[in-house]
């Protein structure tokens, strides 16, 4: 494990000990997103304690530094990724953080409190709880698999020719960790927030599974068979129609 990793693993730990069992929820836009106060409490204990430790790293984050883009030395951060489940008591959400230098990522945590669940990610692996993770070796026709961002429900229509075993688990963070342990075979993110997907392809990187980062079309699984065919029939077009697919 680098410095940076010991790093971010400490911030996630200290950064969810600021959440407690009363909150307040507000509406986010008009789309029925939802922030809470610990969404923003958690960003700024975080951003103040990478400006200390790293001040010449720049921040893309999803409350305060949202219009921000990547650069070849920067942390991406995502307070709270799964915010509506997290209002609901439902205990899918995770804080996760990646730190990119020299235009690579170098290591990344995500971290799943109510389940008990620290993955991490670096030069030396994948890890759950301390131990080495790796993605499956389920078929593309059987595997699970989760379509999340703009539009999903049509990603997921018509991968139904195909494979019918779609999850929908409501946080980005959640469906990449799990394809790298292997609960899920992949994962596709129709969208282009890098708080959301940085941190979970470097993890099945890690873990041995396949990963495309393209604009709209970011995506970890198992295999390169199972890469493509989300890439081809799963990634964002906004003149995309459903195609419905019977039972």
């Amino acid at each position: 494990m680098n410095k940076d990793t010991e790093f971010l693993i400490n911030l996630v730990k200290d950064a969810n000990m600021l959440i407690t069992d009363e909150f307040e929820v507000k509406a986010k836009g008009t789309d029925g997103d939802l922030v809470t106060n610990f969404d923003l409490e958690i960003e700024n204990y975080i951003i103040r304690k990478i400006k200390k430790s790293y001040p010449d790293f720049s921040i893309v984050s999803e409350e305060y530094n949202s219009n921000n883009k990547l650069t070849d030395n920067c942390f991406t951060i995502d307070p709270i990724d799964g915010t509506i489940n997290f209002a609901n008591k439902l205990p899918l959400w995770g804080i996760q953080i990646a730190c990119i230098k020299n235009g690579s990522t170098c290591c990344s945590v995500i971290f799943l409190p109510k389940l008990n669940e620290l993955y991490y990610a670096d030069e030396t692996g994948a890890f759950l709880n301390g131990e080495k993770i790796q993605v499956n070796n389920i078929s593309t026709k059987n595997g699970l698999y989760a379509v999340t961002g703009d539009n999903g429900i049509i990603g997921t229509a018509k991968m139904r020719k195909f494979n019918k075993h779609n999850r929908k688990l409501g946080a980005a963070s959640v469906n990449f960790a799990w394809v790298a342990c292997g609960r899920l075979s992949a994962s596709i993110y129709r969208k282009n927030n890098a708080w959301d997907y940085v941190p979970g392809l470097y993890l099945i990187k890690q873990a041995g599974g396949k990963v495309l980062d393209e604009e709209g079309c970011h995506i970890g699984a198992n295999s390169i068979e199972f890469l493509e065919l989300l890439k081809r029939e799963a990634r964002y077009n906004k003149n995309e129609k459903i195609e419905v697919v019977s039972e």
